[in-house]
């Protein structure tokens, strides 16, 4: 009798001690899952941010662009007839500026923390992985075609622009208003003054070749702008979608 109940007593206690790790793994288990989804949370409106910063890279790129059309067609107008009203010193900043460059920057600091820490697991909807997944093969894709053909730009128009505006005046253009080298200043050499209209109408039509070139910038920056539509449409749905799932997770 006394046997069978140490059985029963060292049953029971074994029983207690089975189910007491089993509680405790799945506490551990419940603590991670919740640490997990937190950190789910976290990288999603880290997401979010980085395509809103896009966008804003994205609007930065596309009102560049226009800029380039309307200088690049000024510079087409100075070569068609009739001459442009405007200042001089407008015209002479259009004929400089027409190829100068701007490509987005892509944030990519959630998106290669979520790849390089394995951490791209804790987004358990597969959809959304995807969906994550299909935004920046799109923006790799639009990306490099887009520097591409900025590289195109400058090498066909920026290395004309010297045959028709002489260094000095370029050097004034490059220190003006609106220009990203504005206020800075150089001992080495000064700024030239503005031309004469008449001496950059005929220096523009000793160098044709410029207005060649000049349509080619306005071509391939209509097609920039078209590029730069693919990439703002492709964020603003993985934005929606990431909107939605942080809705239904608050």
């Amino acid at each position: 009798m006394s046997t069978r109940l140490g059985w029963r007593f060292l049953l029971g206690e074994f029983f207690v001690i089975v189910v007491g790790v089993l509680v405790a793994l799945w506490v551990d288990q419940f603590q991670a899952s919740r640490v997990d989804a937190e950190l789910e949370v976290e990288y999603l409106q880290s997401l979010l941010i980085d395509l809103d910063n896009d966008l804003a890279q994205f609007d930065s790129a596309d009102a560049w662009s226009r800029r380039q059309e309307a200088a690049a067609a000024t510079v087409l107008t100075l070569y068609d007839g009739p001459t442009p009203t405007g200042s001089v010193e407008d015209l002479v900043a259009a004929v400089e500026t027409a190829a100068w460059q701007y490509v987005p920057t892509i944030t990519r600091n959630t998106i290669d923390d979520l790849r390089s820490t394995g951490n791209l697991r804790l987004i358990r909807d597969a959809a959304l992985r995807r969906s994550i997944a299909s935004y920046y093969a799109t923006v790799e894709n639009v990306s490099v075609p887009i520097a591409a053909m900025r590289d195109r730009m400058w090498d066909q128009y920026d290395a004309r622009v010297g045959q028709v505006l002489g260094p000095h005046l370029r050097l004034r253009v490059l220190q003006g208003e609106g220009s990203f080298g504005r206020g800075i200043t150089s001992s080495a050499a000064a700024p030239a003054e503005v031309p004469d209209l008449v001496d950059l109408i005929a220096a523009l039509e000793a160098f044709p070749e410029l207005r060649v070139a000049a349509g080619e910038v306005l071509y391939q920056s209509i097609g920039n702008r078209a590029s730069l539509d693919v990439l703002r449409r492709a964020a603003l749905e993985l934005r929606g979608i990431l909107v939605r799932r942080l809705g239904s997770a608050a």
